[in-house]
């Protein structure tokens, strides 16, 4: 399909069917070509929308693996990666979870907004010894 829209809609229809298998190809092709193409936004919006099928489906790995994916083309990074983290905790990831609070409170604790502060304290409050190793 060259469209990225059609890929998403059947994605959806085929999840609804439980063929999330051949949902997640679908949506892996589709990636493809918009890495190829460098297209930011899709790539965005395909990570994120194969991160939540494979969350549908029960796939934790393919989960991370998209999630981190989208990483790059993050509009805020920072929250991004608190995101991430959070998944890999989740996960039962703790070390590298940890990694990645590290580098969102880096981040954020130098932001200027009230978001950026924000974030920062929740870092704090979950993880309290990411600011002394700083």
């Amino acid at each position: 399909m060259d469209n990225k829209h059609d890929v998403i809609v059947e994605s959806l229809h085929l999840v609804q069917k439980g063929e999330s298998e051949q949902a997640l190809n679908m949506l892996d092709n589709a990636l493809e070509q918009a890495t190829e193409e460098n297209h930011v936004k899709w790539i965005r919006t395909l990570c994120r929308h194969a991160a939540l099928v494979a969350h549908i489906a029960g796939d934790r790995r393919r989960e991370i693996r998209y999630t981190e994916n989208a990483l790059p083309y993050a509009n805020d990074y920072s929250f991004a990666i608190y995101n991430f983290a959070q998944l890999l905790l989740r996960d039962g990831q703790t070390d590298l979870a940890k990694q990645w609070a590290t580098k969102a409170y880096e981040l954020s604790a130098t932001g200027e907004t009230v978001a950026d502060r924000d974030l920062a304290a929740a870092l704090l409050k979950q993880w309290p010894e990411i600011a002394e190793n700083r």
